[in-house]
């Protein structure tokens, strides 16, 4: 029996509707970024590589590149000191009331910081970072908060304290940015979302822009990001607070010795620095190694120390914090500022 043709496409039809295909499989969520903040904000966002620079971009670096040989002659990673402890609290962290201490004599700003201060999940025996700063930064998930701290310390009482700070609620939706005038950094910018962390190290993939400080930024300029500055050097040449800068894609990361300073080299290439304060030096910021320490622990239960120098390939008594020694500080590319700022 020969079918017409409209029965012979009926049962076509109906043939398909037996066959019935595989569900595609579903796509995996990106994990959040290690940082925890947006990822759509500054932090989280690559540079493209064809990104168009500041016009004055080598002037700016190399003033940069100065301060680096007229303070020490080194781009120092800081680990030990001026880089802030990071603790992720729960919900049972026992919540204290901190104080704020005018350390710097400025105008009242109780009422600006209080709401910070109210109520602040404060692990026992915290640590702040070493050196004049007293560094910290806390994040709690199950809240989605995060606070960061300068010159925080505890009494004999066990009562905190700090001279600034600042808290931000849904930080997993936060650029990574505080409002002005919250935050330790002079910039705004929190601590957590720029520091390098161990971990990132151990898994050998850094997926945020990093820090840099140096000894000379711009006086009243800041750039998106940065919410506000404390600069002090005149010049048009001179590296504003907030000020984007990325290391030239065409260096060749494989040249450097240590795994953890290639690590480093790729996020800067990739996701680029940010200006976030001026210091006694050029510097990046990473995660101070002592909450991965036991208690009193040597050199030798440093995490970095096997992170930087896996194969002993560093002569004795040359210092970790030169890490960064073999990335060229006259390669790195300066943006325009308020490069990626969002339009109103």
């Amino acid at each position: 029996m020969r079918l017409s043709t409209r029965a012979a496409a009926g049962v076509a039809v109906l043939a398909a509707s037996l066959l019935v295909a595989p569900a595609p499989a579903a796509a995996k969520p990106k994990p959040p970024p290690t940082n925890g903040f947006a990822r759509s904000g500054p932090w989280n966002t690559k540079i493209p590589r064809d990104v168009r620079l500041a016009p004055n971009s080598q002037a700016i670096v190399d003033n940069i590149a100065l301060d680096k040989v007229q303070n020490y002659g080194s781009w120092a990673i800081n680990t030990d000191e001026y880089s802030a402890p990071i603790y992720h609290v729960d919900k049972r962290t026992p919540k204290k009331k901190w104080t704020w201490v005018n350390c710097l004599g400025i105008e009242d700003l109780s009422a600006v910081i209080a709401d910070s201060f109210a109520a602040v999940p404060t692990p026992e025996n915290m640590i702040v970072s070493k050196g004049t700063d007293g560094s910290v930064a806390i994040y709690q998930d199950s809240t989605d908060t995060y606070w960061d701290f300068w010159r925080a310390e505890r009494d004999a009482a066990g009562n905190w304290s700090a001279c600034w700070g600042g808290k931000i609620e849904h930080y997993s939706r936060n650029p990574g940015i505080f409002d002005n005038p919250l935050g330790a950094t002079a910039t705004g910018l929190p601590f957590g979302a720029f520091t390098i962390r161990i971990e990132e190290l151990r898994r050998g993939y850094i997926d945020h822009a990093l820090n840099i400080a140096t000894v000379r930024t711009r006086a009243n300029c800041h750039s998106w990001p940065a919410t506000r500055d404390d600069g002090f050097v005149e010049g048009a040449d001179i590296p504003c607070e907030g000020q984007r800068f990325r290391l030239d894609p065409t260096f060749d990361v494989t040249t450097l010795t240590s795994p953890a300073a290639r690590v480093i080299a790729r996020a800067m290439q990739e996701y680029g620095l940010i200006m976030t304060d001026k210091a006694g030096a050029l510097v990046t910021y990473a995660e101070d190694p002592r909450l991965y320490m036991p208690p009193g622990g040597g050199p030798d239960t440093d995490p970095y120390t096997l992170l930087f120098d896996p194969d002993n390939l560093v002569p004795d008594g040359v210092e970790k914090y030169v890490l960064l020694s073999e990335i060229p500080v006259n390669r790195l590319q300066a943006l325009p500022l308020d490069y990626g700022k969002p339009c109103d």
